[in-house]
């Protein structure tokens, strides 16, 4: 008995390749997630260095214009760092929305799949029952000839 072609095949491969596009798409959203938590480390890391270097530059005679340049810098390292988290916070969310999208490709994957491995697994049973029958008819066919045999 030949073999039937699984008629969903095609939009199992569809249904595959739409999982593996969000899954790209994840790994994407983590390493801008990644990018921005660097940034912000690099931010709170600069603002501790101006506090240091302010400290250091405040205990020689400074004029007053010199002195304003700290509050300033660490003011708009702050305003960075509000704009970096808001941008976090986005991301974080487009990350939760490709998480239920990724479970709901999952889902699909995995229906078409059980559907294909019933497929398969009937016609598996189907073709050992036509080669059981085969065999069954050879083997009635054999025990004829043999009492045939006997008879002449």
């Amino acid at each position: 008995m030949r073999r039937k072609k699984f008629k969903l095949d095609g939009l199992l491969k569809l249904r595959e390749f739409n999982e593996q596009r969000v899954k790209l798409e994840l790994g994407q959203i983590n390493s801008e997630k990644g990018r921005l938590l660097e940034k912000i480390a690099k931010c709170k890391q600069d603002i501790e260095e101006t506090y240091k270097a302010q400290e250091a530059f405040l205990e020689t005679y400074t004029p007053g214009r010199n002195a304003q340049f700290f509050p300033m810098f660490i003011q708009s390292k702050r305003e960075e760092i509000k704009v970096l988290e808001n941008q976090l916070h986005a991301v974080d969310r487009a990350y939760q929305e490709k998480i239920k999208e990724l479970s709901v490709a999952k889902g699909e994957v995995k229906v078409i799949d059980n559907l294909k491995q019933d497929f398969e697994t009937k016609q598996n049973k189907e073709i050992e029952k036509k080669r059981q029958e085969a065999i069954d008819e050879l083997m009635m066919a054999k025990r004829h000839s043999k009492k045939l045999a006997g008879e002449l």
